[in-house]
């Protein structure tokens, strides 16, 4: 596992700044890396203009942003602040400085545009913790141990990891009897005989990843969900942190957007290309 490039950190609330440099510092050093801070204010669309004031000029704001980063113990930190377009100005520093790791607080716009629109892993965090001791990771493909998986267990080497995969996040090559042309017999038993047996094939598969890694983990055969089954499984295992490495464009990826919002707890997601 190579060593992290840099930390680009994300942010548009000022009362947010101190809580993500102390998240940030702590990576930092435990990663021998350095860091950009991007503090974006956003203005609402139909803002009417104002004269600027000493206190939302973008120059006190990056005076603040320097003097926390100084106290934190990270002195070579690059700040940038502007105004508006946080997403595009994330793509262009990313580009730019080829960050191997985004970190931000929950914003519920932000971080959902940033999180649908980058490849780059991506911190969130809600409690910002110092450590974590019970990871929860959801994953639907398990090519994560080219890169994804090595990184989780980089990042947080103390915290105790628990894999989970879910039936529902495969798409299955079933036919819908209801959008049949009527031509061709739909064979019901056929159907179902081979839906399970491609979830046992996936359940073997995932049995055996686990214990190829010495990882513990469970395979569900989800009644809820897949936002309600992950948010079940945070509560059950007393998560501190939620992982997600999900292929892209998979139902685990169309899902992330959803879990957002209804976890409470810090989350890492890193899509597997």
């Amino acid at each position: 596992m190579k060593p992290l490039s840099r930390i680009l950190c994300v942010c548009n609330d000022i009362n947010k700044s101190q809580m993500l440099f102390d998240k940030a510092a702590q990576i930092s050093k435990e990663q021998n890396t350095t860091l950009t801070f991007l503090f974006v204010a956003e203005k609402t669309l139909f803002e009417l203009p104002i004269y600027e004031t000493n206190e939302t000029s973008t120059k006190t704001i990056k005076n603040i942003l320097e003097a926390q980063a100084e106290e934190t113990g990270l002195h070579n930190t690059v700040v940038f602040v502007y105004e508006n377009d946080t997403a595009g100005r994330v793509m262009l520093e990313l580009e730019r400085e080829h960050s191997s790791l985004v970190i931000t607080p929950y914003e519920e716009e932000l971080t959902k545009a940033l999180v649908l629109s980058l490849n780059t892993p991506v911190l969130i965090l809600k409690e910002a913790n110092t450590n974590y001791e019970n990871i929860l990771v959801a994953l639907d493909n398990t090519r994560v141990e080219e890169y994804c998986l090595p990184l989780v267990q980089n990042l947080f080497k103390e915290g105790k990891i628990h894999l989970l995969q879910d039936a529902q996040y495969f798409f299955y090559p079933l036919t819908d009897p209801f959008l049949s042309s009527g031509m061709i017999p739909y064979d019901t038993i056929h159907e179902m005989v081979e839906e399970e047996e491609v979830i046992a094939s996936q359940r073997s598969h995932f049995d055996h990843f686990c214990k190829t890694h010495g990882l513990e983990g469970t395979f569900k055969l989800g009644a809820q969900s897949i936002d309600g089954g992950i948010t079940e499984m945070l509560n059950q295992y007393s998560s501190d942190l939620l992982v997600m490495l999900p292929t892209e464009e998979t139902l685990l990826d169309m899902a992330v957007k959803n879990i957002l919002p209804l976890c409470t707890t810090d989350i890492f997601i890193c899509k597997q290309k």
